[in-house]
C-alpha cells in the first residue's frame, strides 16, 4: 500500500474507445511497447486513469469519483489495486518503469541488428509460410499478380525509369494484395538499385524530421544490411546525426514491413536507408512554408546532395499510408458508407496532386484536406518531391480498412513514380 501523499503518473499511453455486447470498452496500448501488455478497461475506470496526472492522491482520486458518480462507490483499496495493476505493467511513471526502460534503451543501444518485431503477430515468423504468404499476395484476386522475377528491369516510360514507389504499411494481413502493385513494378521494371532509401513515418517519436539507424534489420527471410557510408555522408552534409533518435525503430512497422517484399522479390546485392519522417503539422500550423523552416529544409537539401554525389543507383520507397479517421482517432464523427465514399474522393483528389509533382499544390491540399484527415503520408511525400522534381505518377492501388468496432477507418493505396534520375 503507497503512502497516502502518493500521487500517481500516467505515463502517455494510447486509450482506444471500442464496442462490445452494446458496451463501451478501452483498449490500452504503450506506444512504446515498454508494457508488458495491452489492457482493457470500463470507462469507470478510464477516467480514473485521467486522474493519474502526478498531482491526485489515490485519497482525493476516491471523492473525485464519488462526486463525478454520483450513487457509485469505490474504495481506496479498489483503486490502489487498478494503480498496482497499471504499474505491474509499466503503465505508470515510477522507478519500475524507469529501470525496465533503461534496460530496454540499453539492450537495443547494444544491438547491431534491429530484429523483427512485428514477426509472428502480422506476418508469419516461419520463413516458408512467409514466402507463401507474400506469393498468396500477389495472387489475390485483389494483388497485381506474380511479377516475372527474371525481367531485365529496362522498362521506360515517356524515357523515364522508375525512381520510387509508394506502398502502405498497414499490417500485411489487411492490405498485402495492395503492397503488390507498388512492388511488382519495382521488381519487373527497375534497374536493380544498389541503395533502397526506405522513407516510413515516425509514429511514436524520434529524433528529429529525419530519424535513420545504422542498424542492419534482421527478418524471418534473412538480415538486410544497412547502408552506414550513405547515412555517414548524409550526417556529415546535414551537420547533425539523424541517427540520435533511432530508439524509434525499435517497434517501429513501417520500415520492416517493407522488406519481406524487397528480400522476396530480389535478387542482386543490395543495402537500404531506414528513414523514418517526423511530423510536419507542428510546422504548417504555425503558418510558415516548409522551405522556411531550417531545420527541414537543410535536412531535406543534404539529403539530395548525398544522392547526387553518390555514384551508385537509388531508388527511394514510400512506406505510408493515407487517412486515419474515425473515433479511434479523435475524430467524434463515425464512419458511415457515405462517409467512407467521400474519403476516396478525397484520396484519389490526393494522388491527383501527387502526380503534377507540384509542391506548392500538395502543401496547400497538405495543410487545408490531409493533415485534417490524419494522411501519414505527407512528410515522406513532401520530401519525395523536393528530391525527385519533375517526372510522371500514378496510382496503381488502393484500400480502405474499415473498423466496425471503433467505427473508425484507415485507407492506403500504392504509387509508381517515374523520372530521368535525382
Amino acid at each position: 500500500m503507497p503512502d497516502a501523499s502518493f500521487c500517481p503518473q500516467v505515463r502517455y499511453i494510447d486509450a482506444i474507445p471500442f464496442e462490445e455486447k452494446n458496451q463501451t470498452y478501452f483498449y490500452l496500448r504503450d506506444p512504446l511497447e515498454v508494457a508488458a501488455s495491452p489492457l482493457v478497461i470500463t470507462p469507470f475506470e478510464l477516467y480514473i486513469l485521467s486522474l493519474l496526472d502526478g498531482q491526485h492522491t489515490i485519497s482525493d482520486i476516491q471523492k473525485a469519483f464519488e462526486q463525478r458518480f454520483s450513487g457509485y462507490k469505490i474504495t481506496e483499496s479498489q483503486i490502489t489495486q487498478i494503480v498496482d495493476v497499471l504499474d505491474e505493467h509499466y503503465f505508470l511513471n515510477t522507478p519500475k518503469f524507469q529501470a525496465q526502460f533503461e534496460t530496454l534503451q540499453s539492450e537495443f543501444h547494444h544491438s547491431p541488428v534491429r530484429k523483427p518485431w512485428h514477426a509472428g503477430t502480422a506476418y508469419p515468423a516461419e520463413p516458408e509460410t512467409l514466402k507463401l504468404q507474400l506469393e498468396a499476395f500477389y495472387k489475390d484476386p485483389q494483388g497485381a499478380g506474380m511479377p516475372n522475377f527474371r525481367a531485365n528491369g529496362k522498362a521506360q516510360t515517356n524515357g523515364r525509369q522508375l525512381q520510387a514507389i509508394m506502398a502502405p504499411h498497414i499490417d500485411l494481413r489487411v492490405g498485402g494484395p495492395c503492397y503488390t502493385h507498388a512492388y511488382r513494378p519495382l521488381i519487373e521494371e527497375a534497374l536493380p538499385a544498389d541503395v533502397y532509401i526506405i522513407l516510413g513515418v515516425a509514429h511514436f517519436g524520434g529524433g528529429g524530421f529525419f530519424t535513420a539507424t545504422t542498424k542492419d534489420f534482421e527478418t524471418p527471410l534473412g538480415v538486410v544490411k544497412t547502408d552506414r557510408r550513405f547515412i555517414e555522408a548524409w550526417n556529415r552534409h546535414a551537420g547533425q546525426d539523424f541517427s540520435r533518435g533511432e530508439w524509434a525503430h525499435r517497434t517501429e512497422h513501417s520500415i520492416e514491413f517493407q522488406l519481406p517484399f524487397l528480400q522476396q522479390g530480389l535478387n542482386h546485392d543490395y543495402t537500404i536507408v531506414p528513414v523514418l519522417c517526423g511530423s510536419l503539422e507542428p510546422f504548417v500550423y504555425n503558418g510558415d512554408r516548409i522551405e522556411n523552416m531550417p531545420e527541414i529544409r537543410t535536412a531535406i537539401d543534404a539529403l539530395k546532395r548525398t544522392i547526387r554525389e553518390d555514384s551508385r543507383h537509388i531508388q527511394i520507397i514510400l512506406s505510408v499510408d493515407l487517412a486515419h479517421m474515425g473515433p479511434k482517432f479523435n475524430d467524434p464523427e463515425p464512419i458511415t458508407p457515405q462517409k467512407a465514399q467521400s474519403i476516396r474522393t478525397a484520396d484519389e483528389r490526393m494522388f491527383e496532386v501527387i502526380s503534377g509533382f507540384d509542391k506548392s499544390a500538395f502543401y496547400d491540399l497538405m495543410k487545408n484536406d490531409l493533415m485534417p484527415r490524419n494522411v501519414d503520408a505527407v512528410s515522406a511525400v513532401y520530401t519525395l518531391l523536393s528530391i525527385l522534381p519533375d517526372g510522371e505518377a500514378k496510382a496503381v492501388g488502393y484500400g480502405q480498412n474499415l473498423q466496425p468496432d471503433t467505427n473508425s477507418i484507415v485507407t492506403y493505396g500504392s504509387m509508381t513514380f517515374y523520372g530521368k534520375g535525382f
